[in-house]
């Protein structure tokens, strides 16, 4: 099994904190030799993991109001009326008459 070697990003992410400590060094230019290319970008991007798999965890689900695995402007317009969600104009209506 191959070595584990660290990706685009982590390479990126560390030569910008190289350069922030002081060390002189440059960011090469889109199109120099030696700089990533787009082919690089696409193929890094192919192989990214994912943080979470865009679940809600944590204090997130106590967020999402109605349920729906995602938080959202229904999730917020609940949130403040503290009620359900009214559809159509009702809800700006509503928050007119209130506020």
């Amino acid at each position: 099994m191959a070595k584990k070697r660290p990706g685009l990003y982590a390479n990126i992410q560390a030569k910008r904190r190289r350069i922030k400590a002081g060390s002189g060094e440059r960011m090469r230019k889109p199109g120099s030799k030696g700089a990533p290319s787009a082919q690089n970008f696409k193929d890094a991007a192919k192989t990214a993991k994912k943080s979470h798999g865009g679940e809600l965890h944590g204090g997130q689900k106590e967020l999402d109001k109605n349920k729906n695995g995602r938080i959202d402007g229904d999730d917020f317009k609940m949130m403040h009326k503290g009620g359900d969600v009214i559809a159509g104009n009702a809800n700006r209506r509503r928050s007119q008459n209130h506020g």
